[in-house]
């Protein structure tokens, strides 16, 4: 198996988990507060991880066509694309924001089996905004299930 493909594999797996997790959050705890310190809800959550997905793949696409310029990252750049994802989740029902979600998921992954080269910047990006993103918040997921 090569990087790309264990890569991808490994994105599988912790999908599984983390549609395992979500699964057990009932439905009409999805807009409760008290996820990451208190501050989200679940949907705003699901939310955040399609906005970075979505922009990995913008990402992986510029890497394609050659025109990758690595962004500036402050936490503060960070914490208003936060703010701005969760802003936008509250204007979206759960069906919205899951659909959203699939979607992003869906692009990131065709982005990434189309590039010509992986490298260590494609790979930074794809397992960062994928699943060692899915990993990190599998705990709020349990914590929105009461698991």
């Amino acid at each position: 198996m090569d990087e790309r493909q264990e890569h991808a594999h490994r994105e599988a797996e912790l999908w599984a988990e983390f549609e395992s997790a979500l699964s057990r959050v009932p439905e009409d705890q999805m807009n409760d507060p008290g996820i990451l310190g208190g501050a989200w809800t679940v949907k705003e959550m699901l939310h955040h991880v399609t906005g970075w997905m979505r922009e990995c793949s913008e990402h992986l696409e510029a890497m394609a066509a050659g025109t990758f310029a690595a962004p500036e990252e402050t936490d503060e750049i960070t914490d208003a694309r936060n703010a701005a994802f969760a802003e936008e989740a509250r204007t979206m029902d759960i069906a919205q924001v899951r659909a959203a979600l699939d979607a992003a998921r869906d692009e990131v992954l065709r982005r990434w089996a189309e590039l010509p080269e992986v490298d260590d910047e494609a790979i930074e990006w794809f397992v960062g905004e994928t699943y060692e993103h899915y990993e990190e918040h599998l705990p709020d997921l349990d914590l929105a299930s009461g698991v």
